[in-house]
């Protein structure tokens, strides 16, 4: 009888490991959504991201010396470590960040504030 109990939970325990194996990826909140500034105090350059909720993403960047914006626009993915802006014809590039409160801190060594 007690044969048979064993047998019944070893079985459970299965399909209970199984299950657990086809879920899918922890999805994370995108708390990078929104306007993001970044300004070099001893240039006056300034960038400034914009994160979409749909992915998309917007890039300006403001030469003081030149006084031109160049603009890129593109999609990015994200974890909740990493963004990765994502570039068709060029390799994507990955960041680490961390986000806290209104401050977005980019590695290498930027932070942005939340616009």
């Amino acid at each position: 009888m007690m044969k048979k109990y064993t047998k019944i939970l070893l079985s459970i325990l299965s399909i209970l490991l199984l299950l657990s194996a086809c879920t899918e990826p922890e999805e994370f909140d995108n708390v990078l959504i929104g306007s993001w500034k970044y300004i070099n105090y001893q240039t006056d350059d300034w960038e400034k991201i914009i994160f979409q909720e749909d992915l998309d993403y917007r890039l300006e960047n403001y030469s003081a010396s030149s006084t031109q914006i160049v603009t890129v626009t593109g999609t990015y993915a994200y974890t909740d470590t990493t963004f990765t802006f994502e570039r068709r014809n060029y390799p994507d590039i990955v960041f680490k960040y961390v986000v806290s409160g209104n401050n977005l801190y980019v590695n290498p060594g930027k932070t942005y504030i939340r616009q």
